[in-house]
């Protein structure tokens, strides 16, 4: 529990400094594309945490090993920032490659492979600011998750969830001032907006687990409203 709390503080500096409101160019196309075929295999493996699938998470770790072999392979012309963007990316995945060897902090685990989604988001090219920002709702939910699923007394886990939050709030003004622009994207806000604020209010943990596991439900209706999907 001790190296949870530790990877918890050191994701909430990694990722409080690298706020998703921009928009990024039309980029290389096979890292676009070796990046993208990440989400799915990173994100499954919370649910194979969960239900404790050792069989499922190593084939879903071989998956992720294997677009983290054809992403460095494709690594060519690069900016010195996606250089920056795809390096950080390596180390969080040498970080998640050493907690599954280890297998003995499940929560060290979840949170290792949601910072590695986190910069993946960052290093990820976007020719929409909304796709990152939509994105990085997704993280901040599981974020928030896994602050309650495994809560500490620290204050700097206080101090980390108040961070998260605004983030969430910052993301959802943007995004949800875009959907209110359509007819069928005002009907969706009206419907998540009440999750969001209620993340924004709550502080039982138990609660906030319900909450932000909702959070991540609605945001996979924005992505399909937004075509991400």
């Amino acid at each position: 529990m001790i190296r949870t709390i530790v990877w918890m503080m050191v994701c909430g500096l990694a990722a409080a400094l690298s706020p998703p409101l921009w928009a990024a160019p039309v980029a290389d196309r096979d890292m676009l594309s070796a990046i993208k075929s990440m989400e799915s295999p990173a994100e499954d493996m919370f649910d194979a945490i969960a239900g404790k699938d050792m069989q499922q998470l190593n084939r879903l770790f071989d998956a992720l090993a294997a677009s983290m072999a054809t992403l460095n392979r494709s690594r060519t012309d690069l900016s010195d920032e996606q250089e920056r963007n795809i390096a950080m990316l390596n180390s969080w995945f040498d970080i998640v490659a050493l907690e599954m060897q280890e297998m003995d902090d499940f929560p060290a685990l979840a949170s290792a492979i949601n910072q590695f989604t986190a910069q993946m988001i960052i290093s990820m090219p976007a020719e929409h600011a909304y796709e990152k920002n939509v994105a990085w709702m997704d993280y901040l939910g599981r974020e928030l998750l896994l602050l309650n699923q495994y809560p500490s007394d620290s204050s700097n886990r206080t101090a980390l969830q108040r961070a998260r939050k605004r983030d969430l709030q910052a993301n959802w003004l943007e995004i949800s001032a875009m959907m209110n622009t359509t007819p069928q994207g005002a009907q969706l806000v009206a419907k998540a907006d009440p999750v969001i604020h209620g993340l924004m209010a709550e502080s039982s943990a138990v609660k906030m687990m319900v909450l932000a596991r909702s959070e991540l439900e609605w945001v996979d209706q924005i992505e399909h409203y937004f075509h991400m999907d």
